[in-house]
């Protein structure tokens, strides 16, 4: 996580709550002979082959209709040509550096932390192994109070940076000659969708087979997790948003945390919007609609332990709210887990933790690792 704390808490609240739509597009000129492979729940990127040539597609915000870059491996330049603007590389990619820690933890993954060469803030650093090179100063720091160190990018010689597609170090990033290649796994709605991003790691880096692997496990782990929740019985009310300053906003009825809500038998208070992003709501709505709500969560990132009015925004009208009279509060504190990186690649975990939360009878003895309740 590159960003000051609110806007860290920006970015995560970007990147849980908001949802977009794509349709794939018509192969045009240069994508003679490619074949797109199947991908079961991402929207933002796709991977097709052509023989023993591999191509990853990626989208920004607008989905397809927003191509957010083109890569290809190919090891003979002679065995055809490659889809106009698309960045040849003629072998895996060896070394890396990174604009966000947070995709360090899905090249850890892999098994290739020591593909990790640079990134800014690495003292931020969560992934285990990815952090232990980084404080024996084997990653380099890439990051200064101005913003990104491009002479210190160029240096690394990396094969590609790794960024997002947005804001001014992603865009500073074009002014070093080495290929950037956009990830934007926050964008994803399903939270399989996100762990499926290791699909196009494993591609770049040479671990398809190893990444095939893994999200099959996930998802089977997920599936699991799902199946444990009854398909007749009560699902409790459930409110999740974020406050800033006053002001609240809540997740589309089609957002990643709508998604996880309803797989972990909770119905989501504000389920039937299906914008693209947050929508913005009065406090007084807040009061009214939140008085249905048997849970009450949210996201947060604090130094010390989580209190019931720091989920409630210190307001003493939410906090009179039965689902804060009764004990329905929750919260994932990023400076507790790993919610920006690891938790994308454990959505089976995340469900788990909620299932315990709206249906504490089907919780065992088992501790939560991402939302916990209010203490």
């Amino acid at each position: 996580m590159n960003r000051p704390a609110g806007a860290a808490l920006a970015w995560l609240l970007a990147s849980v709550l908001f949802g977009w739509g794509c349709t794939a597009p018509a192969p045009q000129g240069g994508w003679a002979g490619w074949r797109q492979e199947p991908l079961q729940w991402a929207e933002f990127f796709q991977l097709w082959h052509r023989g023993g040539d591999h191509l990853l597609l990626t989208f920004g915000p607008g989905g397809t209709k927003d191509t957010t870059g083109i890569f290809v491996l190919q090891a003979d330049t002679g065995k055809g040509a490659l889809p106009p603007g698309a960045v040849r590389f003629g072998r895996p990619l060896g070394r890396v550096a990174l604009l966000s820690t947070t995709h360090a933890s899905f090249i850890s993954a892999l098994g290739l932390a020591d593909a990790v060469g640079g990134c800014p803030h690495t003292a931020r650093l969560r992934a285990p192994v990815v952090a232990a090179r980084a404080a024996k100063g084997r990653i380099a720091e890439i990051g200064t109070a101005e913003g990104l160190d491009r002479e210190k990018v160029a240096s690394l010689a990396p094969d590609a940076v790794i960024v997002y597609p947005y804001g001014t170090e992603a865009a500073s990033i074009a002014q070093v000659a080495v290929p950037s290649i956009p990830v934007a796994e926050y964008l994803e709605r399903d939270p399989l969708g996100r762990a499926e991003w290791l699909r196009a790691f494993g591609l770049l880096l040479g671990r398809s087979a190893e990444a095939e692997a893994m999200v099959e496990g996930i998802a089977a782990r997920y599936g699991k997790a799902l199946a444990s929740v009854p398909e007749a019985g009560h699902r409790p009310v459930v409110f999740f948003g974020s406050s800033w300053r006053g002001s609240w906003s809540v997740p589309s009825g089609k957002s990643y945390m709508a998604k996880l809500i309803g797989d972990a038998g909770g119905s989501y208070l504000f389920g039937e919007g299906d914008a693209g992003g947050n929508q913005e709501l009065t406090l007084e709505t807040v009061v009214a609609e939140g008085a249905r709500a048997e849970c009450w969560g949210r996201i947060l990132e604090l130094d010390r332990p989580v209190t019931a009015a720091d989920v409630a925004g210190d307001d003493p009208r939410i906090l009179a709210l039965p689902a804060f009279t009764g004990h329905g509060c929750f919260y994932a504190n990023s400076t507790e887990s790993d919610l920006f990186g690891q938790a994308s690649l454990e959505p089976d975990v995340i469900l788990l933790d909620l299932i315990g939360l709206f249906h504490p009878g089907l919780r065992g003895g088992r501790q939560p690792v991402y939302f916990k309740p209010v203490q």
